[in-house]
């Protein structure tokens, strides 16, 4: 199957209705994302060659990790209303249902592009740069160092595309599911807006819109 990008998604499920919501779903993820691809898993897909990311049902789960194939998985996102100890080192996430599926594509879509691209730890922007490793953002005159939470909240905002919701924050953060109060990463997103504006002297860099939080990577 031809692939069109190297941060590739695969998806296999046996649940009928997930299957058909996500066979939809894709069709319109693959149109509006030119990074990511999204692909429906066949048995011809055994000889792809680099670890990707795979979302599964409790019923496809175990002929994902058995034989040859587990070594080709990164991170397993599993769609389950069952929760029981699976024997394997592939790191899986779980997700009860019912399910939020847009914010669990763009959970899976910003876990991607973080580990794909820590690859290049130094990102630089029109008048600053930031090391993602070293916590810092900086030029020749400024030198800002982070959090190690402000940290990993300033990178995920910056690597995602749009608003991120505080549900998607906390689960990929702090692992919260969305039953837990809000008020830490509340506390954590006042503290670094105002290092950001008064450090790097830039207003409205971190902004709350309906979508979420957001990053006005412009102007940086």
């Amino acid at each position: 199957m031809p692939q069109k990008c190297e941060k590739i998604i695969f998806i296999k499920l046996q649940n009928p209705v997930l299957k058909k919501i996500f066979s939809e779903l894709i069709l319109i993820l693959n149109d509006e994302i030119n990074d990511i691809e999204f692909i429906l898993f066949s048995p011809s897909d055994k000889a792809i060659d680099l670890q990707h990311y795979f979302i599964t049902d409790q019923e496809s789960i175990n002929q994902l990790i058995d034989q040859d194939l587990s070594k080709k998985i990164k991170k397993i996102f599993l769609i389950s209303s069952q929760s029981r100890d699976i024997k394997t080192n592939i790191e899986i996430v779980h997700y009860d249902l019912p399910l939020k599926f847009l914010n669990f594509v763009d959970y899976i879509i910003s876990d991607l592009r973080q580990n794909f691209n820590k690859q290049n730890k130094i990102m630089s922007f029109k008048t600053l740069s930031y090391d993602e490793s070293s916590r810092r953002i900086f030029n020749d005159t400024i030198s800002l160092i982070l959090t190690e939470k402000e940290n990993e909240i300033f990178y995920f905002l910056l690597v995602s595309e749009s608003g991120v919701s505080k549900n998607v924050l906390l689960k990929n953060i702090w692992k919260y599911n969305e039953s837990i109060d809000t008020h830490t990463l509340e506390t954590h997103i006042y503290s670094l807006r105002k290092k950001l504006e008064k450090k790097l002297e830039i207003k409205d860099i971190l902004e709350h819109k309906e979508s979420g939080y957001f990053l006005n990577k412009d102007l940086l």
